[in-house]
């Protein structure tokens, strides 16, 4: 049976039908009710217009907020020609106050029927009057957060260039979030990292909340078609961007304290686009383009053998060497193994409304196929958010997103696939060398051991069906109580399977022995995630310029995950595909796991002149993983802001380059639980004497368990120099995780049937700096020049392991106290002794072949000496050295957008991940199992020491562990805006049209493909799957995009 499915377990189609049916009955009615909208809108009097354009350049401002002073929910968001239109306004003046992310904040009293309003707004390099989340009822602004936080502006970045995941609109964009991606496969997700890792064996997966509500944030979903129970999907990734806002990242335990005991890995907030009073805004997206595996014939290994004679070519030998690029030969024969894989994306949209009425409705369509032929998604997405302001005090908002798709996934490194078969090729499988009359052997055509047709008789896919709901009531009873009301829903139904036809074709089914009558697995689940969220805010004029503001709040947050799979094995005819008409059914497995969080908290800010913050909060929070006997844990917090460039007594001797200056600092806790139950002690049905149910060990639990308790502290500040021309937000960070958890092996002498225990392993610190900086080179009317750095490192030190241990070790990596969790170490072969000798080690050019005696190989000491590496009896004795960090130290950005002829736009951003190396077990395969590489093949041109590792058959392989540093230059688009007269001549208000590229180039000393090639996830939880293995790279991506707006 295929070695790349996984069996985790889920809940009876019939509820998750039923589910779907109930929840789409609300976005029916809605969108009935959005269809009379507009004209609603068009009967309202009282009407302000005008446009807003960007100081210097006088460019027209999209997506600037405008709203009314005093009559709540009357605003308009300006379209890409910078217009805007207020209808519905009382009285004979306003006061019109605009936002926009990036720019100063501006306000002005204008006649009512004015139609000729003009603002003029000038960028400003360090933004304090953003609003955040943060927990707390009417969000915070920034200037009175003690804490870092990257903010995304997700519409501004999917305007200028193509962005196709939620992963990609947060790479490089957010100094301190890590995008780790492990394969190129479309559909395939990335491992998010927040600060690095500061856990042994628990997920290192952000939080995730969308508009307030937390949701499914699973990475690694789906059939394991990498192997070892690591599937490639990613939930993130099922939300469209072209209908996110912005994204917000909470980075530090300092910051999501009032998360609380799940939050210590950072707390990631979506905020979906919302409607805004005025005229109805329809908006169009069509993009086209490809995915193509660059420079395969380069990338994808070239293998070797002596030809020995007419069936027989082998590693070893004299004869005359024959080398076979799979790409490369496949191509000639016109029968590419790769193909340029289509993408077509449609998204349209509808925004508008009155004072009371605000709606947001889009639907979207993401057809993309891979480069491998196997691998294509398509998702159909449908967002509609509704505001409801019935007066001042009281705004409703609902939320309602639904996306469905199938997605289907190819093999690769070690499930085999297209990626294995011709990376690991073998130039003796070619059919020049098949024995007369053996017909399976000549259609291997040189591949690994099965060629395509085989490989691709194989499907995976996952069907998805996912809702995210929620319902918020913002309620203000008073001018200094604001309250907030919050229940949300995140029900996610994967169906993952795997299916392999009846195969009538003799052929083909040799390459399958006896799963060539074929069969299906299917695996079922659902997980629901439920949030209750209620909080208040209580704020206070006090003598001499002071005011206070009080928050309370509880929150508890369930999630339930429903499991069934099954298996159907050997069909009796062609054509069945139902597990039902199998010859043999598997036993079937049903299953569930409920997960519950109940915590509260209570924060007290005291500010003074709106320019000095002091806050503290306490969270106190329980978790169900531990049962009944554990108390409640409490996380503090403590931060200060302070705008030190509003301080008269400072704007006095303020030198005249400086714009602006805040400084800030924070202390703060948050936790992380283990997973369910890894804390009981636990027992499992079995079949016992007469068939009887009886009940056996099971998990063997640690009453002792605590949950992981990291303490944070930031020091930070933003400036804004040179009239904002140039801002620096600058954050220092130290983080303490108190004990960390890591799963350990159980002796079977206990008689329990898991194989591991949770308990508390030690101590991990981590620091480090991020920076961004933010420059306005050249700001002209007819052209501009902007250019964003982002800077981020992270060093962490194991300070502590429990009990006397100072070493646990994981095989190639370990956990050393004063090292880095998860870093390299292995023998190092630094000599080879050669001579005439029996125990030395010599080349014989007669028969191309050395000789290398265990005795003649000797490895490093950490004390810088050698050793040897064997002992008499043949085991590999000497001790294990560091090899350098498993997890990047540094990472950065460097993004550049020119403005050019007025309506051209070219954007263009490099990134770089530097200080660790990646386990390259391509060149292990191909050169200590296959003996296939050229080093192998040639070895009186290869160094003793790489031979030494090759012979040893796998203790000795430090020649795997290798710089992975790089810098991709990951996104390239050219942008334009078309005038009003263009637009106007194909019926739209607005019109543009984007070229985009992604994956251009990678610069790197790494010898595999890509340095970001890894498994996504593996069994041991938050342990990095630090292999590369026949990983298919990051496609290069191109596209044209077309954006309308009527």
């Amino acid at each position: 049976m295929s070695q790349a499915r996984i069996r985790p377990p889920s809940r009876p189609a019939a509820r998750a039908r039923l589910t779907a049916r109930r929840w789409l009955a609300w976005p029916a009615a809605l969108m009935a009710l959005l269809a009379l909208a507009p004209g609603v809108a068009l009967a309202q009097t009282g009407i302000v217009s005008g446009t807003v354009v960007a100081e210097g350049s006088l460019r027209p401002l999209a997506n600037v907020q405008v709203t009314v002073e005093g009559q709540p929910g009357r605003g308009a968001v300006t379209d890409a020609g910078g217009r805007f239109r207020l209808a519905g306004l009382s009285g004979s003046t306003v006061t019109l106050v605009t936002r926009l992310l990036g720019f100063r904040q501006s306000s002005r009293t204008v006649q009512v029927g004015a139609t000729d309003v003009r603002f003029v707004l000038a960028e400003r390099a360090v933004e304090l009057n953003q609003v955040v989340v943060t927990g707390t009822a009417g969000g915070e602004q920034k200037r009175a957060i003690g804490t870092s936080v990257a903010q995304v502006n997700a519409a501004e970045v999917t305007s200028k260039t193509a962005v196709a995941s939620v992963d990609a609109l947060l790479n490089g964009r957010a100094a301190g979030v890590a995008i780790l991606p492990g394969t190129g496969m479309i559909g395939a997700g990335a491992r998010v990292r927040i600060r690095g890792i500061g856990s042994f064996s628990l997920s290192a997966d952000p939080l995730i909340y969308v508009d307030g509500v937390r949701v499914n944030n699973q990475t690694g979903t789906g059939i394991s078609i990498q192997a070892f129970s690591s599937g490639v999907i990613s939930r993130l990734n099922d939300f469209d961007p072209e209908q996110i806002e912005s994204i917000e990242v909470l980075k530090g335990p300092a910051a999501a304290t009032l998360y609380g005991t799940e939050a210590a890995r950072g707390v990631i907030n979506i905020i979906t686009k919302k409607g805004v009073a005025g005229q109805t805004t329809y908006d169009f997206m069509v993009r086209a383009g490809g995915n193509t595996f660059q420079n395969a014939a380069g990338r994808i290994a070239t293998n070797w053998c002596h030809i020995q004679g007419p069936t027989s070519c082998l590693p070893n030998g004299t004869g005359p060497l024959l080398g076979l690029n799979t790409v490369v030969r496949q191509d000639s024969l016109g029968a590419p193994i790769f193909r340029t894989g289509r993408v077509l994306d449609y998204n349209a949209s509808v925004s508008g409304g009155t004072g009371i009425l605000r709606f947001y409705a889009s639907g979207g369509v993401d057809d993309e196929q891979g480069a491998d032929p196997s691998n294509e998604q398509r998702k159909n997405n449908f967002r509609t958010n509704l505001t409801i302001t019935p007066n001042e005090r009281l705004n409703v908002s609902t939320n309602f997103g639904y996306v469905d798709g199938r997605i289907r996934t190819a093999c690769e490194a070690g499930c085999g696939g297209l990626m294995w078969d011709s990376e690991y090729s073998t130039p003796a499988n070619l059919p020049q060398f098949c024995d007369p009359g053996d017909i399976p052997c000549t259609w291997v055509q040189g591949f690994n051991g099965t060629p395509p047709a085989a490989d691709l008789v194989l499907e995976d896919w996952q069907n998805l069906n996912r809702i995210t709901a929620s319902a918020t009531i913002s309620y203000d009873p008073f001018k200094w109580l604001s309250t907030r009301a919050a229940i949300g829903t995140d029900v996610t139904q994967e169906g993952n399977i795997e299916y392999v036809p009846y195969l009538t074709n003799d052929t083909l089914a040799s390459f399958w022995g006896a799963n060539a009558k074929g069969y299906r697995y299917n695996q079922q689940h659902q997980a629901t995630y439920n949030t209750y969220d209620l909080n208040g805010s209580a704020h206070f004029d006090l003598p001499r310029q002071w005011t206070t503001k009080t928050s309370a709040g509880l929150q508890y947050y369930t999630n339930h995950h429903n499991y069934i799979s099954g298996e159907g094995d050997f069909f009796p005819a062609p054509g069945l595909q139902t597990i039902g008409s199998a010859s043999t059914i598997q036993p079937s497995f049903d299953n569930w796991t409920q997960n519950n969080t109940f915590g509260f908290f209570g924060q007290q800010e005291f500010a003074f002149a709106e320019r000095l913050y002091l806050t503290g909060a306490a969270r106190v929070d329980n978790n169900s993983a531990f049962g009944s006997e554990v108390h409640w844990v409490t996380y503090p917090k403590l931060s200060a802001s302070y705008v030190v460039s509003e301080e008269p007594r400072f704007q006095r001797m303020m030198p005249s380059w400086l714009s602006s200056l805040r400084l800030r600092a924070a202390y703060g806790a948050s936790g992380q639980q283990p997973a369910l139950n890894t804390a009981l002690r636990t027992l499992t049905p079995a079949v016992g004497p007469n068939s009887s149910g009886v009940l056996s060990p099971n998990t063997l639990g640690n009453p002792e368990l605590k949950p992981e308790r990291v303490l944070g502290t930031e020091l930070g500040f933003e400036t804004g120099l040179l009239n904002d021309r140039l801002g620096i937000d600058f954050t220092y960070f130290r983080d303490r995780s108190k004990d960390a958890i890591l799963s350990r092996g159980v002796a079977p002498g206990t008689g329990f049937g898991a194989s591991t225990q949770f308990f508390n392993a030690g101590e991990i610190t981590k620091h480090g700096i991020e920076a961004l900086i933010k420059m306005q080179l050249v700001n002209h009317t007819s052209w501009g020049w902007d250019s964003n750095i982002n800077l981020a490192t992270t060093h962490a030190k194991i300070s502590r392991l429990a009990g006397t241990d100072t070493v646990i070790d994981n095989g190639f990596n370990a956990h050393r106290v004063g090292y880095q969790p998860f870093d390299w170490f292995t023998q190092k072969v630094v000599r080879v002794d050669q001579g005439p000798g029996a125990t030395q080690a010599s080349y014989n050019p007669a028969t191309n072949k050395w000789t290398i005696p265990k005795s003649s190989v000797y490895c490093a000491t950490p004390s810088g000496g050698e050793t040897p590496c064997y002992n008499a009896n043949g085991s590999v004795i000497a001790p294990k050295i560091y090899q350098g960090h498993s997890s990047p130290t540094f990472e950065g950005s460097w993004s550049n957008t020119v403005r050019f002829l007025t309506n051209f736009r070219l954007y263009a951003m490099l990134d770089a991940v530097s200080g660790f190396k990646r386990l390259d077990n391509n060149i292990r395969i191909r050169c200590q199992i296959f003996h296939t590489c050229l080093e192998y093949v040639q070895p009186q041109n290869t160094d003793p020491i790489l031979l030494a590792q090759y012979f040893s058959g796998g203790p000795l392989r430090d020649f795997t562990i290798n710089d992975a540093r790089y810098v991709k230059f990951r996104e390239l688009s050219l942008s334009y805006d078309a005038s009003s007269w263009l637009a106007a001549r194909a019926g739209a208000k607005t019109l543009s049209v984007t070229a985009s590229a992604r994956n251009i180039h990678t610069w790197s000393p790494y010898s595999g493909m890509d340095p970001e090639s890894q498994f996504v996830t593996n069994a041991t939880g938050g342990t990095p799957a630090l292999v590369d293995q026949a990983h298919l790279p990051q496609l290069l991506n191109y596209s044209l995009t077309f954006h309308l707006s009527y």
